[in-house]
């Protein structure tokens, strides 16, 4: 990806967390891609992906649509906004109930984003626990870097599922037995090869 996308998935970040804030849209943290760039993961990403409670999805699409983005999927639990100039990167949210809401947002992390800009974040461990959701989905693209972004989340922040129990119980609770052995594993292999 060039750093011209790069700049622009920024300004449109930036354009974007500016609206939310002047219509007074304070519930939402990033994930996804430009969340694990701000934990320090270097990775591309082509799109913006927000959580938020679903009290908030209706004032969600009434913004995106004043703003020149035109709902192009959307479920009781995802939304997909695209420019209708084609030039921004597409929005995509994930649309909590109130309790996994609460959890999520009960310690949110900041990202700085240049400028001033500071978003909101998921915790890397809720990041990691909808990475593990989405490396076992069906329909998920062959080259998602989802399980790369779990492991470097993982070392980068010393979530380590052998002394953490609490950390591994996440990994069985939203991944499997098998993940959590493959991250155990691959862990060991990062740790070995640094």
């Amino acid at each position: 990806m060039s750093e011209e996308s790069t700049n622009l998935i920024q300004q449109t970040l930036r354009e974007v967390v500016q609206l939310l804030r002047e219509n007074q849209i304070t519930d939402f943290l990033l994930i996804g891609g430009n969340a694990v760039i701000a934990y320090g993961v270097p990775r591309f990403t082509r799109d913006i992906d927000f959580v938020i409670p679903e009290r908030e999805e209706r004032n969600w699409r009434l913004l995106m649509d004043a703003n020149g983005f035109e709902l192009i999927n959307g479920t009781p639990a995802f939304c997909q906004f695209l420019d209708t100039g084609k030039k921004k990167p597409r929005i995509d949210l994930m649309i909590v109930e109130e309790s996994t809401w609460e959890k999520l947002n009960a310690a949110p992390f900041y990202g700085n984003f240049g400028e001033d800009l500071e978003v909101p974040l998921a915790a890397p461990q809720h990041i990691i626990a909808m990475k593990l959701k989405a490396c076992q989905a069906e329909y998920r693209r062959t080259d998602a870097t989802d399980w790369s972004d779990i492991i470097e989340l993982s070392r980068l922040h010393d979530l380590d599922p052998v002394s953490d129990s609490n950390f591994a119980k996440l990994v069985l609770r939203f991944g499997s037995e098998e993940l959590l052995e493959q991250l155990i594993h691959d862990l060991h292999e990062k740790r070995s090869d640094s």
